[in-house]
């Protein structure tokens, strides 16, 4: 009985110091959530400061451009057509159907213009949504978990995650 009464106490011990840390963790990381579901638009572009994307496109054009080209992270993509450099050398260009991508870390930009465009970004991050106005549906986004909105047409800036302070120069 008295073995009992220690493992109960110390299991109880233990939750006390576990979740407060866990809940803790989750907040202070900053991380957002943003995602993109059945998109039609004819510009979409995310750019992380940190955080992992991945998704796929079932028709148009993604141009992957990574910000630190130092730290050995790159954009895996598969499908389209055409994969094409541009002129800037941590940027390319892929066009075509069925298009996979991740992009395991880093920093990164997507430019994606398309229909059927599906992602999830995990981190700290800004897109620029503008929807298709050719289609009588443009798609929807949801931020955190939350309630799932309409893509607008007109161009609009979401973020996600704790963003940097802005620093001003004297």
């Amino acid at each position: 009985m008295s073995m009992r009464r220690l493992s109960f106490t110390l299991l109880c011990g233990l939750m006390l110091v576990i979740v407060p840390a866990a809940i803790a963790g989750m907040g202070a990381t900053g991380d957002g959530v943003l995602e993109l579901r059945d998109v039609n638009a004819t510009t979409v572009t995310i750019k992380g400061s940190k955080g992992v994307i991945w998704g796929q496109i079932d028709k148009g054009s993604l141009r992957v451009t990574d910000l630190n080209p130092d730290d050995n992270v790159s954009a895996l993509v598969s499908g389209g057509w055409l994969k094409l450099p541009t002129s800037d050398p941590a940027t390319v260009l892929y066009i075509g159907s069925n298009i996979h991508f991740r992009f395991p870390g880093g920093k990164y930009q997507l430019t994606i213009a398309g229909s059927g465009i599906d992602f999830t970004a995990v981190g700290v991050g800004k897109a620029w949504l503008a929807g298709d106005p050719d289609t009588l549906d443009d798609g929807d986004y949801a931020l955190d978990g939350g309630k799932w909105q309409p893509v607008p047409v007109l161009k609009k800036l979401i973020t996600f995650g704790v963003q940097p302070p802005v620093v001003s120069s004297p």
